[in-house]
């Protein structure tokens, strides 16, 4: 198709050029010479572009492939095996002590702990461990805090903004859902309630569906907690407490968001590889 067009423009401006000298009066056609196109040469400077291009791609995503190999096998290394380690003793002590068991979510970032009580609750805690695990930590900061030391403004900013979102949701067969909106601080391994909602049954609670999404933003959550009266927010701090809410499980949701977030790395690693064997 390219040889075709280029011969048929070179044609077109012969021919033009012919008439020109025609309109100028002149009485002798005027004659344009055409080099012939070499289409050999073409088709060979083509190919060699085609085989430079393909060369440069293959090298590209060996490079990708080779790059990806070298971050998975130090991060296996550190695992010392290709699957994903079994859960941390201290992660069962905990588990076993609070009642709480762990929902998989494999491949997602979202986590979720559940257990039933005595009296026939459901609660669930459910965290993003990438945001936990990217949370900025100061170890320093946190024993002065805990300990009730004295730190300066700058610090108690830095403090202040290690907030990660904890959602609660407690329900129970035949009544209606409680959904507690918590901000976790991870440097103090403390709680905050941000708001209280109920609902019509841990369907619209806890459904990843965009109708339920919209549902939820639909109902009235209440005033802000802390414009409640006292007497009310303590009471529902307790009860939040009583259900294993508490600075153990700071602690475990601080600690296995770096466990399952450095997993989902390693598989993601995994899938990313396979994409440029």
């Amino acid at each position: 198709m390219f040889t075709r067009t280029a011969g048929l423009c070179l044609r077109r401006t012969a021919l033009m050029l012919s008439r020109s000298g025609k309109a100028n009066g002149s009485m002798v056609a005027r004659t344009v010479l055409t080099k012939p196109m070499n289409h050999a040469l073409i088709a060979n400077s083509l190919l060699r572009a085609f085989h430079a291009g393909v060369t440069i791609h293959n090298q590209e995503s060996k490079q990708v492939r080779d790059i990806l190999n070298s971050e998975l096998n130090l991060e296996l290394e550190s695992l010392k095996d290709e699957e994903a380690p079994p859960l941390d003793e201290t992660f069962q002590e905990y588990l076993d002590k609070s009642g709480f068991s762990i929902v998989e979510r494999p491949g997602k970032n979202e986590a979720e702990l559940k257990k039933t009580t005595a009296d026939g609750e459901t609660v669930r805690v459910l965290f993003d461990v990438a945001q936990v695990s990217n949370l900025p930590y100061d170890a320093s900061l946190a024993e002065a805090a805990a300990n009730e030391q004295a730190i300066n403004e700058d610090d108690y900013d830095a403090l202040s903004d290690n907030f990660a979102n904890v959602t609660v949701v407690v329900s129970k067969e035949g009544r209606s859902t409680l959904g507690f909106e918590l901000l976790m601080n991870i440097q103090e391994g403390s709680f905050y309630v941000d708001s209280v909602t109920p609902y019509q049954g841990d369907n619209v609670a806890l459904s990843e569906s965009a109708e339920a999404d919209a549902q939820r933003d639909a109902v009235y959550h209440g005033p802000p907690f802390s414009n409640l009266d006292e007497q009310l927010q303590e009471s529902l701090e307790v009860f939040l407490e009583s259900r294993g809410i508490n600075e153990d499980l700071a602690s475990f949701i601080g600690t296995y968001s770096e466990f399952k977030e450095n997993n989902e790395y390693v598989d993601w690693l995994k899938k990313m590889k396979e994409f440029f064997e």
